[in-house]
């Protein structure tokens, strides 16, 4: 996403430089440069909140830490960790679910940065094919217009 926020910008604008703060900036940057056809405004917008469980996910990990467990025959792998006193965890095969939806998401990332609305076929106009297809394909809440 930062990529597309400086093809957008010429720069990597100071508001961008957290990653919640440049999935934000790129969700703005779509929703501003693209007309009400394009089905990427819907798209940067679920995204971005899709990606908000993931970005928790990652700073429980990278900042509160606290217990791996393997699994056993009565319990599957668990990473947990505390952050804001609160506890959370993630089984592994879930957290193996999450990196294969994320690595998948920086062509969406590109489709979404780019639409090419003339192109027959685009998968960027906003049209019921569109959004289940978008739903199939990237796993995206796409919400209805």
């Amino acid at each position: 996403m930062r990529n597309e926020v400086v093809r957008a910008h010429g720069h990597l604008p100071p508001r961008a430089h957290g990653i919640a703060a440049a999935f934000r900036t790129w969700e703005s940057s779509v929703i501003q440069s693209q007309p009400a056809s394009s089905l990427g405004p819907l798209l940067a917008t679920a995204l971005c909140s899709q990606l908000q469980m993931a970005l928790d996910v990652r700073n429980g990990l990278c900042h509160g830490l606290v217990g791996i467990s393997a699994a056993n025959e009565n319990m599957q792998a668990m990473l947990q960790w505390e952050m804001n006193d609160e506890k959370h965890a993630i089984s592994w095969d879930d957290l193996q679910k999450q990196l294969r939806w994320l690595s998948r998401l920086p062509q969406a990332v590109s489709v979404i940065s780019s639409p090419s609305l003339e192109r027959p076929g685009s998968r960027a106009t906003c049209t019921a094919e569109n959004r289940a297809w978008w739903r199939s394909e990237f796993s995206l809440d796409v919400p209805e217009p």
